[in-house]
């Protein structure tokens, strides 16, 4: 009966039979095995153990025997999986992602190192040196070569519209192919020495079969061969003209092509002609045979993954006549301990331990038999997941089971729920003090987030800085600011504090340092100074600030409490403007310091201002006094001819006006001749302390020449007084105007300082002014070091008194 059934649906699956040669004799028996998730990686760790990693970051192993795929363990890696490569060990595995590369050792199962990037890793690759190689489809479209920390700088040159695949080539050369329609092998420097551009479609994959010829797939279809040693090729078109997905090589010497469309084609690896084409929908990304020429086509789909068998069977039960014990009961298949029961335990007269002649049953089909005195027995006959438990703590060794244990030799740990590699009993060994978030902070506690990789874990609302969490989450080389002014406590990190005990806010101090001149003299500069006290906000530390309340100003050299942006010398105390520079400096002529000492021009500049009138300059204005036209003088004359004009004839009245003109001449030039030999004058008078330290200058008299110090005269008194001024529209109305007062008004007209004679132009001998001596003051003792810079003896006698006293001496 059984012989009967399996017969029939022999015949019934003869129509589904793949397209290929004739002598096709596999038979598609279907879907075998699905995991989770779209698969883009697939490979065989060993013989019998397969790793596969999906698109939503699941690492998966995997044992295979008899057509059957059992886990072992997975990790979890939360992103998105472009491609993988395990190491020729095959303990590591560089997984790209969208943010970089991870490294998982699978046997301990954890994720051991991060590299981030910028820009999606499409491709990653070890070279024999133990560097990884990141390729970049879009974007930079190149590879580029890291060593365990970082980027070499060394990359391969980019493709002109996308890179499309990477390999491994003999002497560590890498090959990249693009959209450009061109494969180019680099030199370990990056430098191209080869290219190859036999494409009419770019390349989709790369391969290096056992002979060491290089492989490679394009998006039509076209297949080629590259000898190793002379690069000739060979070439073919796959039957279905489908973008090639995948290549990969059968023990028995062929070559099993993938497309991106669901075909699996066979190739002869010694003719390179094609053999046979099966159909399986998705991406096939990999094929491979089982031990009795039975075909497995793995397909990947947006969610799964799928296993499909080629085979032939005979009762139909997905397992080849030569492995099939039971050829004739779709139920059985193998019978591994000759007890006449099969090994499969849901079919007939099954076996639940085929191996094992001691054991029979197994409640919770987990492998292990029931019978406590038998091999292998279960512990935990139950749970299907667990069997065992080495370290007596409750917890099976399967680690990825139903109350598996993660830590099967430690019985305080057995659970890690975080995989940071640190069990979730705190109390335990190890123990993790952030059992739900992933972390590996190492000082303060174990297992918690640590941003910067120092040691110190992240603060939670839990775990402050107090009780030792990173105060400074992104700083590497600070965790610890115990006055919480944001300046850490370690002095050899980034911002040091200065005052780690007292919270502040500088940043800098105007500090001595000693020169390095050969006279250790001190020099003064300005220093980083984080977190000490800075109560005017300037940034400068209180304690090397030399104003510490001025936001201002941090410099005060000379001590003067007026800051050095402001102080004209702020190497001298007594001066803290031009003009003080200028009254103590008598060795200084410039023009402005002349200005500031003449008197009359003070006066001058004075009463322009108040009259709101512009000010000649210094220069300009002895100019003016030299030509007789000081513009004060002018106005005075000719507001005095305008006010008695009206009583005199108009012919009289225009010559006086000319005559007063000329004499107010003659009076500046006189003026002008006093002030050059005598200086200026003031109706008030000012201290010499105020005229030596800043003061306005408003000069009594003094001199700018020695040489008038050596006659004894007599003070002048060169005061001028002001002329009251008449008021408004009635300044004429009592006038009584007598011959006498106005031959008075001539007389005094005539009788100014210039004769007639002067204003006819003709030689007048000018009459000698009277001597006036005043006899100098004794003065105080001449200072030890001499006197001041610029000064005189005689000045020395007339202000030295005032001087010593500015001083407190």
């Amino acid at each position: 009966m059984r012989k009967g059934v399996a017969l029939i649906l022999a015949l019934l699956l003869l129509p589904v039979l793949p397209s290929g040669s004739a002598e096709s004799s596999l038979l598609e028996v279907g879907i075998v095995e699905t995991v989770d998730g779209r698969l883009v990686h697939f490979s065989f760790s060993s013989e019998n153990t397969i790793l596969t990693v999906n698109q939503d970051g699941n690492m998966s192993e995997y044992f295979w025997g008899n057509g059957e795929l059992i886990f072992q363990w997975g990790i979890e890696l939360n992103t998105t999986v472009k491609s993988a490569s395990p190491d020729s060990t095959g303990l590591l595995v560089a997984v790209a992602h969208t943010e970089g590369v991870y490294i998982v050792n699978t046997e301990l199962r954890i994720v051991t190192k991060f590299y981030n990037t910028t820009t999606a890793v499409d491709s990653v690759l070890w070279d024999t040196q133990g560097n990884l190689w990141f390729g970049h489809f879009g974007g930079e479209r190149k590879a580029l070569e890291w060593d365990d920390i970082e980027w070499t700088g060394i990359s391969t040159e980019s493709h002109n519209t996308g890179m499309t695949a990477l390999l491994l080539w003999t002497q560590d050369q890498i090959i990249t192919a693009g959209r450009d329609n061109l494969v180019k092998f680099h030199s370990q420097d990056g430098t191209v020495v080869r290219t190859l551009s036999d494409y009419s479609s770019f390349p989709t994959f790369m391969a290096r079969d056992a002979a060491g010829d290089l492989l490679v797939g394009c998006s039509n279809g076209h297949l080629l061969r590259y000898d190793s040693n002379d690069f000739s090729k060979e070439e073919l078109t796959i039957s279905s003209d489908e973008s090639i997905f995948s290549i990969n090589f059968a023990a028995n010497g062929e070559i099993l092509v993938g497309t991106q469309n669901g075909k699996m084609h066979t190739i002869d690896g010694s003719t390179f002609t094609e053999l046979k084409t099966y159909s399986s929908p998705g991406r096939v990304i990999n094929g491979f045979y089982g031990p009795d020429g039975e075909l497995f086509v793995v397909s990947t789909f947006s969610t799964s993954s799928k296993f499909r068998l080629y085979d032939l069977d005979s009762d139909g039960d997905g397992t080849t006549d030569s492995q099939d014990a039971f050829p004739a009961d779709p139920t059985q298949t193998e019978d591994s301990d000759g007890d006449g029961f099969g090994d499969e335990a849901d079919g007939n007269e099954a076996d639940a331990f085929p191996d094992d002649f001691s054991q029979w049953a197994d409640t919770d089909g987990d492998g292990h038999g029931d019978n406590i005195d038998g091999n292998s027995s279960d512990q935990f006959p139950f749970n299907p997941d667990q069997w065992q438990d080495s370290d007596g703590d409750g917890y099976g060794d399967e680690m990825n089971g139903e109350q598996g244990d993660r830590y099967p030799e430690d019985s305080s740990q057995w659970a890690d729920r975080d995989f940071d590699g640190y069990g979730d009993n705190f109390d335990g060994f190890n123990g993790d003090a952030c059992p739900d978030t992933n972390g590996f902070s190492t000082l303060d506690r174990l297992g918690c987030p640590d941003s910067d990789r120092d040691g110190y874990s992240d603060p939670t609302d839990n775990w402050s800085g107090t009780e030792g969490a990173d105060t400074m989450i992104n700083d590497i080389s600070q965790w610890s600011d115990l006055d919480g002014d944001g300046y850490g406590d370690n002095l050899t990190g980034n911002q040091p504090d200065s005052c780690p005990t007292q919270p502040g806010t500088s940043t800098k101090a105007w500090l001595p340092t000693v020169s390095e001149d050969g006279e250790f003299t001190l020099v003064y500069s300005v220093h980083n100074k984080y977190g000490c006290e800075d109560r005017d906000g300037d940034g400068f530390y209180d304690l090397a600030d030399d104003m510490p309340d001025n936001p201002n100003e941090y410099r005060d050299e000379d001590g003067d409490e007026v800051g050095y942006s402001l102080d004209y010398d702020d190497t001298n105390i007594l001066i803290q403007t031009h003009e003080g520079h200028c009254l103590l400096n008598f060795t200084d002529v410039s023009e402005s310091c002349r200005a500031y000492r003449d008197e009359d021009y003070q006066i001058y500049v004075t009463l322009r201002e108040n009259e709101e009138k512009p000010v000649l300059g210094y220069s300009a204005w002895q100019r003016s006094l030299e030509v007789g036209d000081s513009p004060s003088a002018t106005d005075a004359y000719v507001s005095t001819a305008s006010e008695i004009a009206p009583y005199l004839g108009a012919g009289f009245g225009i010559i006086l006006v000319l005559v007063l003109m000329v004499g107010a001449m003659g009076r500046s030039r006189k003026k002008s001749k006093i002030v050059k030999e005598f200086g200026g004058f003031s109706p008030d008078t000012i201290s010499a302390e105020k005229e030596a330290l800043g003061g306005k200058s408003q000069s009594m008299g003094g001199v700018d020449s020695d040489k008038l110090w050596e006659d004894e005269v007599e003070p002048m008194d060169l005061s001028v007084q002001e002329e009251e001024q008449l008021d408004g529209d009635d300044e004429f109305d009592d006038f009584d105007l007598k011959s006498d007062e106005i031959a008075a008004v001539n007389s005094d007209v005539l009788t100014e300082e210039k004769s007639l004679e002067e204003l006819a132009g003709m030689p007048v001998s000018e009459p000698s002014p009277e001597p006036i001596t005043e006899q100098a003051p004794q003065g105080p003792p001449v200072p030890a070091d001499g006197l001041p810079t610029g000064w005189t003896m005689d000045q020395w006698q007339w202000y030295g008194e005032e001087y010593l006293a500015k001083l407190n001496k």
